[in-house]
């Protein structure tokens, strides 16, 4: 500790008269001979930042040329516009990248809103997306205009009921039964609201829709009664309900 400690003694003695010229490493060497060997790297070191401090130092006007650089690049470079933005020279990658994107999350996003839509399609009361079912079809009706094609939704939607009411019965919902029922109940009543407003079209349309409901009607009565027989008596109210509403709707038909 004590030789590194007059080691730097001896530097920062030397060191100013190195830098000055008035001495030599050689110099210093021949003062303090029993040093020598740990004396000589670092008086190397000190002449080796001497000669590299020439380099580094800016030259004169460097801080005043590089501001009046500085100046006249921000003068003369105009910010970008969003059109320049907009028609800057693109790579092929990265046009091919900007258009493939879009058309990527498009499709995705029609993916996704596809599989949504068709597990809507496929819920029976209880399900999270009934909701958005009975929704969709609210919206379906009310951007149909026709007669004809309103009595066919509504006769879709009937058949819809029937098997919301078979799923219920296998499920053991019987709860959500009578709620289904009363639906279809309401949907027969417009569907025949509906060809009541066929009275302006061509008969044999009238005729061909009715037609199309009493065999509709007909078919759902069926199928509710065959479940019935197998369904347990806390069902029996619910599928009886439904099945007195296709029979007033055939009924209504006469």
């Amino acid at each position: 500790m004590k030789i590194d400690r007059r080691i730097s003694q001896i530097i920062d003695i030397s060191a100013p008269e190195i830098i000055s010229g008035k001495e030599t490493s050689d110099s210093i060497l021949e003062k303090y001979p029993q040093y020598a060997p740990e004396l000589r790297p670092r008086l190397e070191a000190v002449l080796w930042l001497t000669d590299a401090q020439m380099y580094l130092d800016p030259h004169l006007g460097f801080i005043t040329s590089s501001r009046s650089i500085m100046e006249h690049q921000i003068e003369t470079i105009q910010p970008h516009t969003v059109w320049r933005h907009l028609f800057r020279r693109y790579t092929p990658q990265r046009w091919a990248f900007n258009i493939i994107t879009p058309v990527i999350l498009i499709l995705l996003f029609a993916l996704i809103t596809n599989n949504l839509f068709l597990s809507a399609r496929l819920s029976i009361p209880g399900d999270p997306l009934y909701t958005a079912k009975l929704s969709i079809e609210d919206i379906q009706l009310a951007l149909t205009f026709s007669p004809v094609e309103k009595t066919e939704l509504y006769m879709r939607f009937t058949r819809e009921r029937t098997i919301e009411i078979v799923d219920l019965a296998v499920e053991k919902k019987y709860s959500a039964l009578t709620p289904t029922a009363a639906r279809m109940e309401t949907e027969i009543i417009e569907s025949l609201q509906s060809i009541d407003d066929l009275t302006n079209y061509d008969p044999s349309v009238e005729q061909t829709t009715t037609a199309l409901l009493r065999e509709t009607l007909s078919n759902e009565i069926y199928i509710l009664k065959i479940m019935s027989g197998f369904s347990s008596p806390a069902a029996y109210q619910g599928i009886e309900l439904a099945i007195q509403a296709a029979q007033s709707g055939i009924s209504g038909l006469h």
